[in-house]
């Protein structure tokens, strides 16, 4: 399934290696074995560190940017935890790297203030419970300074084009919102539809309201109505409210009671918020109201806001799948519509320096589904359609960018197993690719007048910070994060394939050998399969390379592909899998594997497989359909379809995927024909099946039927439970767990293959 639920996702890995860098210091505590071989092990997994998020100075000449790295937990033996820090390098490179941030909170999304003179961003608070907030870094030293003090949490900060104030965005209850209301005298009620059957909002006091010190909280209580389980029907109703509140009983009336670990009945509002860039200074809610607005920029003027939100702000947010751009007045007087198009869904507003012009992207259809996103462009005065710029390209763009002169639009987009930066004339014109190395993965930029920094994947390195001149297509290390202890180590190689299958359609596949290789010998081959199911791999996919390598280290010769449905080849080849997501795509993957396993040094007795998400649904259906494979582990995966509606936040890809839902007749059909769990009397290869505890994208209820009932029917099966785990597990989960998943797979497989 994707990362969020929608059907878009994307990329992969590649091999050379980079030029030659000064070390930096690596702090780790894996084990010895870990750091003196050649070849990858699992523990290695502990030095990788993750770049993101970089931001230029307005001269160009710095670039702060995030690092996560893995460290060992205080007072905790064999276990680490995460720290993310804001880190400072020289464009040029004359000054080395240096780490801006050393306390233990999470730090993020930097923004640098006009001047150049102090740096914006997010930190953590010290436990969970605990707001993340804005704090301001000056360059030229001194502690972080705290700059917002939001009981809501703040993130996402912009500073106004003077450099006076921060713009930040927050999430707020329906009790604040509610109480924010009726303190200013307004409707303390939505405009859209109250889902509650047989009630009407706000009918019971504001018992969700629990914000605040000890004090105000008691004078809260001291305001509320009479509740008594035994009084009159507003007072039992009262009741019923206050135990609502205290979260004992959760009811759920809404459509989208799912969140990514848990039930979700409460509904949650993203606002826009405003304060002067000084300590302790008051902050306005320039969106109140139950209507939620995100990607928040600054207008070149400073006098108004451009952001995204619901297409009908009538409509109840649940509901709501198409977005619109509206915009704000940054001195508190309201929103209104800045952008619409019929039939496309909005996002992604991108001020010009000059101020002028707003790019943004446009999504055919709603926000979800298997149009190809456009860069398009609007005036800034509004009052007209957008244009759009890059419908011929056939590929989802994101991630926009203006260059400083305003001639062009820079974007990336998922294109042919590859994540390259483009740009677009925002006049209109010609698409121009500026990454021309296939092996390359551009998962972040930052464009300056002069200088084009880049945090790139590349199958040497999954992430190192790169630098070079605007439009050109070379550019140099900045850092050595990864290189440092990559440096020693033997790495496979990745070779591109492609084959044409029997509908007309190439599909793209690569190869991986084991890292020490010897033609004389035979080695297993190890299928992995995507997720989404419209993600892509490719080499510059960072999220796969440490597992890739992993395995090829361990004497696996690896096989992955991009079956029909993949995103980065178009709508068609996207759309292909529409109302199959086994027959079709099951093909195009196995054919690959059988490309591979002709080569002299496959053992073809020897195959095994895994995916995640969608890929776990993958692997199920082919071990119900195919039996070559030895030895199979699913990881996260969708079973039974039907099921799937019911007890995943990602359902939206029922009614997409398969054209309706499972009450009706011809979908029902359709659906459980492509269930593997309809298919499990079939599945004779041993089975490991992975989810996490708090797993709500997919689900957790369709890996316990699978499992019970290869129980029943006393095959080779096995479940692991993660608790705490979320779908992101194997990206972002705990690195203990991400380490034991790595581990327990690969011995899972050593039962049946046997060692090399």
């Amino acid at each position: 399934m994707p990362r969020l639920p929608l059907l878009r996702l994307a990329l992969v890995t590649s091999l050379f290696v980079l030029a030659a860098l000064p070390r930096l210091a690596v702090a780790t505590d894996a084990p010895a074995a870990a750091k003196d071989s050649p070849l990858i092990q699992a523990t290695d997994l502990l030095k990788l560190k993750q770049l993101s998020s970089p931001a230029l100075s307005p001269d160009g000449k710095w670039v702060v940017y995030v690092v996560n790295s893995i460290e060992p937990k205080p007072d905790a033996k064999d276990d680490w935890v995460y720290h993310t820090h804001l880190w400072l390098a020289a464009t040029d490179g004359s000054a080395p790297p240096r780490q801006l941030t050393h306390s233990a909170h999470s730090n993020t999304a930097p923004a640098w203030s006009p001047d150049g003179t102090r740096i914006a961003f997010v930190r953590g608070g010290s436990a969970p419970t605990d707001k993340a907030q804005i704090y301001t870094l000056a360059l030229a030293g001194g502690e972080a300074v705290q700059l917002t003090k939001s009981e809501f949490g703040a993130g996402n900060p912009r500073w106004s084009p003077d450099g006076s104030k921060i713009l930040f965005t927050t999430a707020l209850s329906y009790a604040q919102v509610r109480d924010a209301l009726e303190k200013s005298g307004a409707d303390p009620k939505p405009k859209w539809s109250f889902e509650k059957p047989g009630r009407t909002a706000n009918d019971t006091g504001n018992w969700g309201l629990k914000n605040g010190d000890k004090a105000k909280s008691e004078d809260k209580d001291a305001k509320k109505p009479a509740a008594s389980p035994d009084g009159s029907l507003q007072e039992r109703r009262e009741w019923l409210a206050k135990n609502e509140a205290d979260g004992n009983p959760r009811p759920l009336d809404r459509l989208a009671f799912l969140n990514e670990f848990d039930i979700n009945p409460n509904l949650t509002f993203s606002h826009v918020f405003v304060q002067e860039a000084r300590e302790d200074a008051p902050a306005t809610d320039l969106t109140p109201g139950y209507n939620g607005f995100a990607a928040a920029e600054w207008m070149a003027d400073g006098k108004s806001i451009v952001c995204a939100g619901a297409k009908k702000l009538d409509e109840h947010p649940d509901r709501s799948t198409a977005f619109s751009l509206y915009q704000v007045d940054a001195a508190g007087g309201g929103v209104k519509p800045f952008a619409a198009l019929a039939d496309y869904s909005l996002g992604n507003a991108t001020p010009s320096p000059d101020g002028k012009w707003v790019a943004l992207t446009a999504t055919p259809g709603e926000a979800f589904g298997y149009g190809q996103t456009v860069v398009a462009i609007v005036p800034a005065a509004g009052g007209v359609e957008p244009k759009l710029l890059t419908e011929k390209l056939d590929r989802s763009a994101g991630n926009l960018q203006w260059s400083a002169d305003n001639r062009f639009i820079y974007f990336v987009a998922a294109t042919d197993g590859g994540f390259p930066l483009y740009r677009v004339p925002a006049a209109g014109g010609t698409v121009e690719k500026l990454t021309d190395k296939a092996e390359l993965g551009v998962r972040d930029y930052a464009l300056g007048r002069e200088v084009l920094v880049q945090v790139l994947t590349s199958p040497a390195n999954p992430y190192e910070l790169h630098a070079g001149p605007v439009g050109a297509r070379d550019s140099h290390p900045l850092t050595a994060h990864n290189s440092a202890w990559i440096a020693g180590k033997k790495l496979s190689a990745i070779t591109p394939h492609s084959l044409v299958n029997k509908e007309g359609l190439t599909i793209q596949y690569w190869t991986m050998p084991p890292t020490e290789f010897d033609a004389k010998k035979k080695y297993p081959l190890l299928v992995e399969i995507h997720g989404g199911p419209a993600a892509m791999w490719g080499p510059g996919e960072d999220s796969m390379w440490f597992e890739f390598q992993y395995f090829a280290a361990r004497g696996y010769a690896i096989v992955f592909s991009n079956p029909r449905g993949s995103g980065g080849y178009g709508y068609d080849f996207q759309h292909a899998n529409h109302k199959d997501w086994g027959i079709g795509p099951a093909g195009d993957i196995l054919s690959a594997a059988d490309f591979v396993a002709k080569e002299s040094y496959i053992d073809k007795a020897r195959q095994v497989v895994t995916g995640g998400s969608y890929g776990g649904y993958m692997v199920a259906w082919l071990v119900g359909h195919d039996q070559r494979f030895k030895a199979a582990v699913a990881q996260r995966g969708v079973y039974h379809l039907p099921t799937f509606f019911g007890e995943a936040n990602a359902w939206r890809l029922v009614p997409i995927a398969f054209g309706g839902y499972p009450w009706q007749e011809e979908t029902r059909r359709i659906l459980e024909r492509d269930s593997p769990f309809n298919y499990v009397e079939a599945i004779k290869t041993p089975l490991l099946i992975q989810h996490g505890d708090n797993d709500r994208r997919t689900g957790f209820g369709q890996s316990e039927m699978l499992l019970k009932a290869l129980k029943v029917l006393g095959r080779d099966v096995e479940s692991v439970r993660y608790p705490r785990a979320t779908h992101e597990m194997s990206r972002s989960g705990e690195p203990k767990q991400r380490l034991d998943s790595l581990v327990r797979y690969e011995e899972f497989f050593r039962r049946y293959i046997g060692e090399n």
